[in-house]
């Protein structure tokens, strides 16, 4: 368990929201939470005892009764979680939610909570990892229920992306709905651009002049030698490598499995996928405008830019409180390189959603829960945190989200990335698939093989996991 006063130190929050998302990522959302998790269980909101009523948007009264709801999340993000069932419970004031913060790998406690028949109301679910849960029975299909709720349907319709809904719809049942959106975005030092005579590489997903050739050669402008040693890297990957090419991949019209909820076969070897994967490891091996794979072990992406020995990142939101909070470190963040087969830059479609359990008494309750935190309501109070990016499309563009992010102006490029995503691949597979991509691919990051070569290898290992799954 990460004790209390490790949190507290700005450097270890830090680390912690980086390992956070790349370990989920990797264990398919098993360890993720643990790193950067509150070891105590909050106190529950109690309303005032004479305080009744709250009704919904049909103008039904609700039923009173306590809900559990269960998620992982760092003090800051906690303290969020929080400020939704505050806003909720005003609103509610019958229903007491109780805040139960993960320990340790969310997935296995939950696993063990229902086991014991003891699950919370109401759970966050990670992208990667629903899937199992929902095959086990443990989630409530929400379908029926956003069917039977008119304005509610209607916001589902126009205000989220059609393929973030559909990344959480898990055999023809919406198990989850998405509450925050995590893709991945670049990231640049304002001032090294500017001192190196450099225009800013643009905001928009829609603009096609951001090639992979003129990142390189603004990549060599940036980096800076001492004799044979690095002293300023053009770039630096801040995430995970492995899927940071999958997602230049996707960019260069690259597809890495037929389909990505829950895909039958890998296409690893697409063409434009694998130029992906080897372009990026070049950055390090060929052009050294990037840190290789054991100088990255020495010093991670996030603080080589924070410390200002790389110019540019590879990273998600996640990292925006973190750097933000550096002195006198001046960024902006914009969109991802677009590969020569490519149409529009792309990445990925990670993100969180909210449940409801499928054995809880509690249903109608919960279900106005799961609505408030993934409705305007509940996204505009994650919007004015600065710490996440909201999944629905008018909160992303309201003065809420755009007046939480002082340090830059391109604050859109988030919110628009929503369109230009790619889904990570949803299947009980995802584990096992990661472990042998991850080990395979250590490969090309060292210069040690071909993208082409490790991926005619990794094609038939994928394909017999998923035909397994």
């Amino acid at each position: 368990m990460v004790h209390d006063r490790l949190l507290g130190s700005p450097s270890a929050r830090r680390s912690i929201r980086q390992i956070d998302r790349r370990t989920l990522l990797r264990a398919g959302a098993g360890a993720a939470a643990a790193a950067g998790v509150v070891g105590a269980r909050s106190s529950a909101f109690s309303a005032p005892a004479h305080v009744r009523g709250g009704r919904n948007a049909a103008g039904q009264e609700i039923p009173g009764g306590e809900i559990t709801f269960y998620f992982g999340a760092n003090p800051d993000e906690a303290a969020t979680r929080e400020l939704i069932i505050g806003a909720f419970q005003e609103k509610f004031p019958q229903i007491t939610v109780n805040p139960q913060v993960a320990e340790g790998d969310p997935v296995q406690e939950l696993q063990t909570q229902f086991a014991g028949g003891a699950g919370p109301d109401v759970m966050m679910a990670w992208e990667l990892s629903y899937s199992g849960l929902a095959t086990r029975g443990v989630m409530a299909d929400l379908s029926e229920r956003i069917a039977a709720d008119a304005e509610f349907a209607e916001l589902v319709a126009t205000d989220h992306e059609a393929e973030l809904i559909a990344m959480f719809n898990w055999d023809g049942k919406q198990y989850v709905l998405p509450e925050q959106f995590a893709g991945v975005v670049l990231f640049y030092n304002k001032k090294m651009f500017a001192d190196a005579g450099l225009e800013a590489p643009p905001a928009s997903w829609e603009d096609t002049s951001w090639t992979w050739d003129r990142f390189l050669e603004t990549a060599q402008a940036l980096t800076v030698r001492d004799g044979d040693r690095v002293t300023q890297f053009g770039f630096a990957d801040a995430w995970w490598m492995p899927l940071s090419a999958t997602v230049i991949g996707t960019g260069n019209g690259g597809n890495w499995f037929d389909t990505y909820v829950d895909p039958a076969a890998s296409t690893i070897t697409d063409p434009n996928l694998v130029a992906g994967l080897q372009w990026y490891a070049d950055l390090s091996n060929v052009h050294r405008v990037a840190p290789n794979a054991e100088e990255i072990a020495t010093q991670a992406g996030p603080d080589m830019f924070m410390g200002g020995r790389a110019a540019m990142v590879l990273v998600g939101h996640w990292m925006y409180p973190a750097f933000s909070g550096v002195d006198g470190l001046e960024f902006e963040v914009a969109v991802l390189p677009l590969g020569p087969q490519g149409t529009t830059p792309k990445t990925d479609l990670g993100s969180t959603g909210l449940a409801i359990s499928a054995t809880s008494d509690m249903q109608d309750q919960a279900w106005e829960f799961v609505k408030f935190s993934t409705g305007v309501e509940g996204q505009t109070i994650i919007a004015e945190s600065g710490l996440f990016v909201p999944v629905l499309k008018s909160v992303g563009q309201s003065a809420a989200y755009l007046d939480a992010h002082p340090a830059i102006q391109n604050a859109t490029v988030f919110t628009d990335a929503l369109a230009h995503s790619v889904p990570l691949p949803i299947s009980a597979a995802w584990g096992e698939i990661s472990a042998i991509w991850d080990r395979d691919l250590g490969a090309v990051w060292r210069g040690e093989a071909s993208a082409e070569e490790v991926c005619a290898n990794l094609e038939p290992q994928i394909n017999d996991l998923l035909a397994e799954s």
